[in-house]
């Protein structure tokens, strides 16, 4: 191993605080490298003449990434004034006890950039009293310690492997950029941000059922908070298993606006804390009031809540557990899965008859609500044998959620009837990446996969 040189070796640096580096036109070495593109471009265009576009494009762009690492490393030697010999002789605290230590050498640094490969020799501290090692240029650039990728071209990495297949965004990555890394690389940078998410995910989630209140700073959802809930089967290692899925948006002029998501594999009881993390964090633990004395101790009032769903009973649970004042609404295009029931039960599966008597009461049940529906239900006397069990069954269930059906009360007053936003999104969300062929999921890769997704579908920055 070369010994460890203490003085760098470019003696002709000057120092970025200097005049004569401010009144400098341009650096050398810039200068240098972008003549030498010049005269590749000028040399290319002589021997490619007439050309076709694509041709033209596929050259300038070759040329274009082979002088970007280099140029890349010339504007961080001008931008780090620590890299500058007269500052880096200067000694500096240590980052862990704070005592002060000069350069003990100068050492490597390699990291793969969106621009390319980079290299540059950066001062290294060792502090005597902590033996900790550290260098202040490192920390200026904020790069991660031993990180062979810098934080954009991770950034690209995990958006591209939220997307597609781990093999197809590394190829589409070396496609459009010219950089090449294997798609294992894709993969552990896309799940290792979404296992990040999942860490912070929980702690909020833990904060909120503590406190009462939103664990991260509050991004208010405009107008009328809307909770959408819905699920989804994903092929796992080990069989089938349902995702659900959550929505937390702002209903303004009747249009969804503003949705945010989270998709979890969990049990109703791990489901709901994380949904309402979100809400709380949307605005729904907000306090819009007091109820009680003006005096002494009152009731907080909380922003009220639409929760919209399929019907399934663990959501009005879900919601009575974790909301105050809410509207609770059953998706109208679910409601009228019922209705066809009973149809297809009464005149046979598919029938003319079926589907007319259907539609009627779909309209019925949407003009006139759950109430007016169970009025039709309730003046039939005759049906086939084979159709009582199904009368019985589906009036129980208009009677039960009549409330969660008032559908021209909903409509008047402009709030959503049917859940085709979470639907949607869990086509966009979930199936698009989840459900590509031949895919099989272990847990923790599934839920990275799926916290990255939400994250990016939610407008929320990664922190990678």
């Amino acid at each position: 191993m070369a010994a460890e040189r203490i003085e760098r070796p470019t003696a002709d640096r000057k120092d970025p605080r200097s005049p004569m580096y401010e009144n400098r036109a341009l650096p050398d070495g810039i200068v240098a490298r972008l003549e030498a593109l010049g005269q590749q471009l000028i040399a290319f265009a002589r021997e490619h003449r007439d050309a076709s576009l694509g041709e033209l494009e596929r050259g300038v762009l070759d040329l274009v990434r082979q002088a970007l690492p280099e140029l890349l490393g010339e504007v961080i030697e001008q931008s780090a004034s620590g890299l500058g010999s007269s500052l880096a002789r200067l000694p500096q605290p240590c980052p862990i006890c704070g005592q002060r230590t000069r350069v003990q050498s100068w050492r490597p640094r390699e990291m793969l950039t969106v621009c390319g490969k980079v290299g540059f020799e950066r001062p290294w501290h060792v502090c005597r009293g902590c033996g900790h090692g550290f260098s202040p240029v490192d920390a200026s650039l904020e790069l991660v310690s031993r990180a062979r990728l810098s934080a954009e071209l991770r950034t690209w990495l995990v958006e591209l492997g939220a997307k597609t297949s781990f093999a197809d965004a590394a190829g589409l990555l070396e496609r459009l950029t010219g950089l090449s890394v294997a798609p294992e690389t894709v993969r552990l940078h896309t799940e290792g941000t979404g296992i990040e998410l999942e860490e912070a995910h929980q702690a909020a989630t833990a904060e909120v059922q503590r406190t009462g209140e939103s664990a991260e700073a509050v991004d208010p959802a405009p107008g009328m908070l809307v909770v959408e809930t819905d699920g989804v089967m994903v092929r796992y290692l080990n069989g089938w298993h349902e995702v659900k899925l959550g929505l937390v948006g702002g209903q303004v002029g009747g249009k969804l606006v503003s949705p945010s998501y989270l998709a979890l594999r969990a049990s109703p009881d791990e489901f709901g804390p994380r949904l309402l993390a979100e809400a709380a964090r949307r605005g729904a633990l907000e306090v819009v009031g007091w109820k009680g004395a003006v005096t002494g101790r009152g009731l907080a009032v909380l922003r009220k809540v639409v929760i919209l769903g399929d019907g399934a009973v663990w959501i009005w649970n879900l919601a009575a557990e974790h909301f105050g004042e809410r509207i609770e609404i059953i998706d109208y295009y679910h409601a009228t899965e019922h209705v066809w029931t009973l149809a297809n039960a009464f005149y046979g599966e598919g029938s003319e008859r079926a589907r007319a008597w259907a539609r009627r009461q779909c309209r019925r049940l949407l003009t006139k609500g759950a109430a007016g529906l169970l009025r039709a239900l309730g003046a039939i006397r005759r049906c086939r044998p084979e159709a009582k069990e199904a009368l019985r069954k589906e009036r129980g269930y208009f009677r039960a959620n009549a409330a969660r059906m008032a559908y021209p009360t909903f409509r008047k007053q402009g709030l959503p009837i049917g859940s085709g936003a979470i639907e949607s999104e869990a086509k966009r969300l979930v199936q698009q990446r989840m459900k590509l062929p031949g895919a099989r999921w272990s847990e923790q890769g599934a839920q990275a996969v799926l916290n990255v997704r939400s994250q990016l579908l939610s407008r929320l920055p990664l922190a990678c």
